[in-house]
């Protein structure tokens, strides 16, 4: 965390036309620099050489071009032939009809870190290209020097982050309680960095309290410069990021008023704060300060870096101990655990879990409350009538379906009559016939033939009345006023339907029942006239109350149990049920302990069990 500049990747490719590429190359004013003067150096031996591109891997393992010999940074033929040297990494040629590419691997271990592409005026073979490759093998050796040098520089630097965070780290830890650790941190920060102090600020109620001053071992706190910094730590907290002033290195703008007005009260030369981030919540901020000089107010490209590792190593234990120093949180757990110490003594835990242990046992066995027994429950209509095929059909139209209100009479579907119709047309004709058989039995005074005719005639009448009958019922009519809660014809136009069959299912919106499968554990504690209470998943705010009218008879095997149906009244239906709604009920059977009403179903079950394998 120093003051001198690190090293750039050049993101622009600069043109290797320099007039002097040795003096690039040997005293080169950054990493592009050197990389230009290799490329012009390395391709000026190639004698057939007309173009170059050095292309290195960057973030994400993808290539960036580093460097270009008289080439254009727009040739997309070099990039290609570098991405495919990239996924099979060995020296590869590709020819067309201008000039031939030469794509080699740069490898530093055994992982490629880049692609040299040279364009070559004449395809090489035999002894020129061995040649050729001999030449760029040495050639190369430069830029993996140059690599290996960058990762021994990266291992250096991060053992020095190492060493500085342990450092502060163990300052921070130096002293158990929050005052002595603060300072000393903010002592320790000059001689392991290299600014020339620094102050801890800690966040309270949303606002930051100065707590530490290096060198200063106190400080009026209500003073103007307490307030100064106070105000520069509240910029980093409502931003959450490191401010830097007079500017961060990698050129970001933040909002840091407070910190030039800080600065010129102090006579600094830079200023950089970093906020303590536990879990995503800034609980303080660490700000260091460099006195004015030559080079005061140029900061390191990764000084920002350590400071954010520093400021996350130290933020849980600086929390840590701010808190125990608070009243409720700290100090008076402190004397807590004194108290115990006194009373349960020098193993005041193992008192405590037992005497803990001892109330959660026993209190559930003395607190009384209500014995409830839960079962699944379905919401109906108090009066539910079904609306049925009164004749074998087939449904012609539907004119109401599930979910729909009607009114007692309302018509809610229509069966085809053109059978009943051609019935109706044949039993017409034979009461005509009938008709026609006995005219002419009287006009010939035959007795007999008159009796006959009259009979059949009788008989065809009967017959077309049974017809009239069955067309006047074709038309299916809801038997009394509420919400239709099954039924839908709509997908069976034209199907055949039985006399019968269930088409509808109407429910009275009049007064609502529950229907509660109980299991048989709990029949034994369930009379009429109980009370309890549903809760509904389409109403999960709103509880239910019923009375219990009726139990059934039968059983009804469900999940691995007997399950008795329990029929209760809804006292206070709320405006909002609807039929069909389910949920959970339980019925209030009496006064019990905790751990009774926790246990019981366990118990009875531990009964039937023993009952079963005593002898």
């Amino acid at each position: 965390m120093d003051g001198g500049s690190g090293q750039q990747t050049p993101t622009d490719a600069p043109q290797g036309h320099g007039a002097d590429p040795w003096r690039d190359f040997l005293a080169p004013g950054d990493s592009g620099a050197f990389l230009s003067g290799w490329l012009a150096i390395a391709a000026g031996r190639i004698p057939d050489a007309s173009g170059g591109a050095l292309f290195l891997r960057g973030e994400g393992g993808r290539l960036g071009t580093a460097a270009l010999w008289q080439a254009s940074g727009e040739d997309r033929a070099m990039a290609t032939l570098a991405e495919a040297v990239l996924r099979h990494p060995e020296p590869l040629l590709h020819r067309d009809a201008a000039r031939t590419l030469l794509g080699y691997p740069v490898e530093t271990g055994a992982e490629v870190q880049g692609i040299l592409v040279l364009a070559l005026t004449r395809h090489p073979d035999g002894a020129r290209f061995r040649t050729l490759m001999r030449e760029l093998h040495w050639a190369c050796g430069w830029i993996e020097a140059r690599l290996w040098e960058g990762q021994a520089t990266l291992g250096r630097r991060q053992a020095d982050s190492a060493r500085l965070m342990t450092a502060l780290l163990a300052a921070a830890d130096e002293h158990e309680r929050f005052d002595g650790a603060a300072l000393s941190l903010v002592n320790a920060v000059p001689e392991h960095t290299g600014f020339d102090g620094a102050a801890l600020g800690m966040v309270r109620r949303g606002r930051v309290r100065l707590e530490a001053l290096s060198r200063q071992a106190s400080f009026a706190r209500k003073s103007d410069r307490a307030r100064a910094w106070e105000a520069a730590m509240d910029e980093v907290v409502a931003q959450s990021e490191v401010i830097a002033w007079p500017e961060r290195p990698d050129g970001r703008r933040m909002i840091d008023g407070a910190h030039r007005a800080l600065a010129q009260d102090l006579g600094a030369g830079a200023l950089v704060s970093a906020p303590l981030l536990v879990r995503g919540q800034v609980v303080g901020v660490l700000t260091l300060q460099r006195a004015r000089g030559e080079d005061a107010m140029r900061l390191a490209d990764r000084t920002l870096d350590e400071l954010r590792l520093v400021a996350a190593a130290i933020a849980p234990l600086l929390k840590a101990k701010h808190d125990a120093r608070r009243l409720v949180s700290g100090r008076l757990r402190d004397w807590a655990g004194r108290g115990a110490t006194a009373l349960l003594g020098r193993r005041p835990a193992i008192a405590a879990g037992a005497l803990a242990a001892a109330l959660v046992l026993g209190l559930p066995w003395v607190i009384p409350t209500d014995l409830r027994l839960r079962a699944d429950a379905t919401l109906e209509g108090a009066v539910q009538q079904a609306a049925v095929a009164p004749v074998d059909g087939f449904v012609a139209e539907q004119f109401a379906r599930a979910g729909q209100e009607v009114t007692e009479g309302q018509l809610l579907a229509r069966l085809d009559d053109r059978d009943l119709a051609l019935e109706r047309s044949g039993a017409e004709a034979r009461v005509g016939q009938a008709r026609q058989a006995l005219r002419e039995a009287l006009s010939d005074g035959d007795r007999a033939a008159a009796a006959i005719a009259n009979a059949e005639l009788d008989e065809a009448r009967a017959a077309l009345d049974l017809i009239a009958e069955r067309l006047s019922r074709l038309e299916i009519t809801a038997p009394i006023a509420g919400l239709i809660v099954s039924g839908d014809l709509s997908q069976r136009i034209g199907a055949p339907v039985t006399r019968g069959d269930t088409l509808f299912e109407i429910a009275a919106q009049s007064g609502w029942r529950l229907r509660i499968d109980l299991s048989e554990y709990d029949l034994g504690l369930v009379a009429p006239g109980q009370a309890g209470q549903a809760v509904l998943t389409g109403l999960p705010g709103q509880p239910v109350p019923f009375t219990v009218t009726a139990i059934a008879a039968v059983s009804d095997p469900a999940e691995g149990e007997n399950r008795f149906r329990v029929e209760a009244r809804v006292t206070e239906p709320p405006p909002t049920l609807r039929p069909g709604m389910e949920g959970t009920a339980k019925i209030t059977a009496g006064r019990t302990s905790l751990a009774r009403a926790w246990t019981r179903g366990t118990w009875v079950r531990l009964r039937l069990l023993l009952w079963r394998i005593w002898p």
